[in-house]
């Protein structure tokens, strides 16, 4: 199933550690497995359930929020490193937005041939469900915070700089998409 994530997600490679490189995979499968799910579905589940029939999918969403954020990455730290020393942690940030949805997949379940909220869903939100399932894998509490707090569950509270540039992230690809379908 290894290989198949990674063809799924070739960001992963990204992650210069391969020590969190496995975890982030282990992590990954660990969601897949427990939500009932092939690596394949990431490109069939909707990223959200909040825009009806929403067109983009989970895959392409966090390929998306990974993307947007090592793009940040680069011209942040280079514009940075001389003014104010400021420098964001580049596994800490794509290995978070990688992950940073993948509660997702068990917060969602299979119905009728649709993606519908499953019970864990109902009792728990993905930023939650994805802490839990990231812990369980030995990923770092750095990007287990960035899981936590790139949605809603962050706002009015502390998010690390690679917290910020995910939710910020998250959001803009949520936002446009539905903004491009008239729902903003």
């Amino acid at each position: 199933m290894r290989d198949r994530i990674i063809k799924m997600i070739p960001e992963i490679d990204w992650i210069q550690d391969k020590d969190l490189r496995t975890k982030v995979v282990a992590t990954v499968e660990d969601a897949l497995k427990t939500g009932g799910w092939e690596p394949e579905d990431m490109e069939k589940i909707p990223f959200t359930l909040l825009i009806p029939d929403c067109p983009a999918s989970l895959n392409v969403h966090n390929r998306g929020v990974t993307r947007m954020a090592k793009k940040i990455f680069e011209e942040y730290n280079s514009l940075y490193k001389d003014n104010g020393g400021f420098q964001l942690d580049h596994d800490t940030l794509i290995a978070g937005a990688i992950l940073h949805d993948v509660g997702k997949l068990v917060e969602y379940e299979k119905k009728d041939g649709k993606a519908v909220k499953s019970q864990m869903g109902k009792d728990l939100r993905h930023p939650f469900s994805g802490v839990g399932l990231a812990m369980r894998n030995g990923i770092p509490s750095g990007i287990c915070h960035c899981i936590a707090v790139h949605a809603k569950e962050g706002d009015g509270g502390h998010r690390s700089p690679e917290a910020v540039v995910i939710n910020k992230c998250d959001f803009i690809n949520f936002e446009t998409i539905k903004s491009f379908l008239g729902l903003l």
